[in-house]
This record gives C-alpha cells, sequence and structure tokens, in this order.
C-alpha cells in the first residue's frame, strides 16, 4: 500500500463498522495522488486532524492523536481506538467496548529500559516530568490529575501506601508497543490529562502508554496479528486513522 492512495482503502476497510474515522497527521489529502486507476477514490465527507510534523515527532509521539480526536467532542460514542505505523486493526475480536484494550497491555510489556528509555524521550523526558509536576507553581494545575494517578496505583497496587506517583514515575523501566489500542470514552478525561502530560515533556508513546496501563484493568489480544503495509517501512508513516466507536 502507498501512501500517496492508500487511505481511500483504509477508508473502506473501516468505515461500514465505525460511527467516524479520522485520518491524523502532518499532510493534506487535497495533495495526495489518487490518479491510480485501480485505486479507489477519497469518500467525503473525509475527516482529518492536521498536525505539524514537529507535533508528531516522527511518530514518537503519536498520543497527540488521541488527544486532538477527544477535543473534538463527538457525540454518541462509546470510545476511540487508535490505530498506527504498520498494523491493521482485526476488528472482529472480541473486544469489549467498556474496558481499556491495548495489543500487548502491560502483560507483554517489554522488560528493562531498552533503547527508549536510555535515550532523550527516555529518562531525560522524565525527568523533566517529575520536575515539572514537583514544582511549586505548577501545584494547583496539577493537583487533581496527581491525586487520581495516586488512586489509580494504590488501587491496583502497583505502590505501596508509604509510596507516592512519583516513586512509579521514577521506575524507569518497560515500555510496550502502542499501535493499537482503545480507549473506553468514560476513561478519556484521566487519559488525556496524564497523556498531555507526557506529551509535553516529549515521553516516547511506548513508555507513556505502558505508565498510564498500570492504572487502569485492561484486556489484550487473544492472539497477536498485525499486517504490514507492503512498501512501507515504520519510518515512513507519518499518520494514523483514529476511528470512534459508537453504540
Amino acid at each position: 500500500m502507498n501512501l500517496t492512495y492508500g487511505y481511500s482503502i483504509l477508508q473502506r476497510l473501516y468505515t461500514p463498522y465505525f460511527g467516524a474515522v479520522v485520518f491524523c497527521g502532518s499532510w493534506y489529502p487535497q495533495k495526495q495522488n489518487f490518479n491510480n486507476t485501480a485505486i479507489p477514490p477519497l469518500q467525503y465527507p473525509f475527516n482529518y486532524i492536521h498536525i505539524t510534523p514537529k507535533e508528531m515527532h516522527k511518530g514518537y509521539n503519536g498520543e497527540i492523536c488521541m488527544i486532538k480526536a477527544y477535543e473534538l467532542r463527538l457525540r454518541n460514542i462509546k470510545g476511540h481506538f487508535a490505530v498506527a505505523d504498520d498494523a491493521i486493526l482485526n476488528f472482529w475480536q472480541p473486544i469489549k467496548l467498556d474496558m481499556v484494550f491495548h495489543q500487548r497491555g502491560t502483560k507483554l510489556a517489554n522488560i528493562g529500559k531498552g533503547p527508549w528509555w536510555n535515550s532523550a524521550l527516555g529518562e531525560e523526558a522524565m525527568k523533566n516530568t517529575i520536575s515539572m509536576l514537583k514544582d511549586k507553581d505548577n501545584g494547583k494545575t496539577y493537583q487533581k490529575l496527581i491525586e487520581e494517578y495516586q488512586r489509580r496505583l494504590l488501587q491496583r497496587k502497583m505502590i505501596s501506601e508509604s509510596e507516592t506517583v512519583f516513586t512509579e514515575l521514577q521506575r524507569m523501566k518497560n515500555w510496550t508497543i502502542s499501535d493499537v489500542y482503545y480507549i473506553p470514552k468514560r476513561e478519556m478525561p484521566f487519559y488525556v490529562d496524564l497523556m498531555k502530560i507526557f506529551y509535553k515533556n516529549e515521553i516516547f508513546i511506548e513508555i507513556s502508554l505502558q505508565k498510564y496501563l498500570r492504572t487502569v484493568k485492561h484486556q489484550m489480544f487473544d492472539f497477536i496479528f498485525t499486517v504490514a503495509c507492503i512498501g512501507l517501512t515504520r519510518r515512513t508513516i507519518r499518520s494514523q486513522p483514529e476511528m470512534s466507536m459508537r453504540g
């Protein structure tokens, strides 16, 4: 699949099953090439969120798409799916729409520091996050978020009674591949508030999602099955479809 005309194929794949399919990336549909007669034309209305290359940061901060999708305030939906890079969502999987879904969850997370924690998108970015949250000038701004984060970690027994949110953030290890995930509507406010903090400090999305998943009960695929888009590499993809599931 070539992204110069591949969006119309993705539209036809997902549109029949979702209330809205929203593409997100640093491009414009009118600049795409649709002259290939073997490829169907775009369907309209064509929904997309335009963000700058700097905002996407080569895909490292792809959570911006879910944040922007939430800010659209779509009605009559049960939640948002995010599908990125070279993944295809198997929407026939038995996914419960009232529960967070993640392709790998914490159970199949990558263990250790790996390449990401040792990069500027890992430890350095997390230290900046901790400093920002501890800054007295930001106390009132982030107080409710920190309290909710603390409550969730305690409830999930991710920290002890004597530990805090900062104990969790200082555990700088593990990350989880995050090309396909789903956040139900009721969970979106906390998810978005937490992701905005991580995004602001440019933490890699697969670290951010790992931290978030430790705060919430979630489901995974019964088995992992992703399909690579022919002719593309992870590095070349700069957009992702954002889908809203309606009841």
